[in-house]
């Protein structure tokens, strides 16, 4: 077999037992075929992505490209070929890295969804008029708007730090991501229930204004604290950022 399709099998995982012996043979005997895996073996680690279907597709082309090449047999032409095979591997570094780029919108559009109501039960009712309560209706009929300004209006009677947090929410929904950070940075003054929680959706309001430094702290802080609440998503949003 060809070192190509053996480096290829070797990323796929999927070399025989006699192909593994080759691969072994000449990873230790040949310092152009050890520079070569060494090389992918390292990209691949730095990409750390959990699907590495588009490595693998990368990696078939990069070497089919590359022993292209290596047909030619004069020992000239010997030097030339390893700096172009090395600018070959710059740039297939360069471009899987590019197409790996993070999408903040997309990724928000992904995990984001508003918080459920675990506050204050509604009441339906002619008689139950409060702020508070129709804050939590609108809420939950997600008229985020008015949900919004009623919330506002309620924590101002009430001083229920918890509003804060719907009332962040609310304006997350609405795509109001400074004004949710600002809301749920105020939420975070206080010390309730959901106080935990509120690290994910500052995350995530972060993310949606394209700032990772934040966003990659506020996921931290969530899967350090003792809340259950989102913390696989927030582990798997973090491994896609870092």
């Amino acid at each position: 077999m060809n070192n190509s399709k053996l480096i290829e099998n070797y990323f796929s995982r999927t070399l025989t037992k006699i192909e593994l012996e080759e691969f072994n043979s000449l990873y230790k005997n040949n310092s152009e075929f050890k520079l070569e895996v060494d090389f992918l073996k390292n990209l691949k680690t730095v990409s750390e992505k959990e699907d590495d279907s588009n490595f693998k597709s990368k990696l078939k082309g990069f070497e089919e490209e590359v022993s292209s090449k290596k047909v030619r047999k004069n020992k000239l032409w010997k030097k030339p070929l390893t700096i172009g095979a090395a600018i070959l591997l710059i740039a297939f570094c360069i471009n899987f890295l590019w197409i790996e780029t993070i999408n903040e919108d997309q990724l928000f559009t992904n995990y984001f969804e508003p918080s459920k109501n675990v506050s204050t039960p509604i009441v339906r009712s002619a008689n139950e008029e409060n702020t508070q309560n129709e804050a939590f209706i609108n809420y939950s009929e997600h008229e985020y708007e008015n949900a919004s300004i009623l919330f506002e209006k309620a924590y101002e009677k009430t001083k229920k730090s918890e509003l804060l947090f719907y009332q962040g929410n609310a304006l997350l929904a609405l795509g109001k991501s400074k004004e949710a950070i600002n809301k749920f940075k105020q939420h975070l003054t206080f010390l309730d229930s959901l106080s935990n929680r509120t690290h994910w959706y500052l995350a995530l309001a972060y993310l949606k204004n394209k700032d990772l430094k934040q966003t990659k702290q506020q996921l931290e802080l969530l899967l350090n604290s003792n809340e259950v609440f989102k913390k696989e998503e927030a582990s798997s949003l973090l491994k896609k950022l870092k």
